[in-house]
């Protein structure tokens, strides 16, 4: 059931340690479990767009790499 991270995964994580945001940040803030939110930064859960665009925004990173 283990993926590989996608360059968004790998952009995601870089952004949380530049903006500071902890899983707990981006769970307040997206409405989203901390679990989940790993599980789809890590690439174990395939997410609906709405959620990876609602994730991109919080963390700035652009949604062209998640494709």
């Amino acid at each position: 059931m283990s993926k590989t991270i996608t360059p968004w995964g790998r952009q995601c994580k870089i952004q949380m340690v530049t903006l500071e945001k902890s899983l707990d940040d981006l769970s307040e803030e997206t409405g989203y479990s901390r679990t989940y939110i790993s599980s789809i930064i890590n690439g174990r859960v395939v997410a609906p767009l709405d959620t990876i665009h609602k994730i991109s925004s919080a963390l700035e990173v652009d949604t062209v790499l998640h494709q």
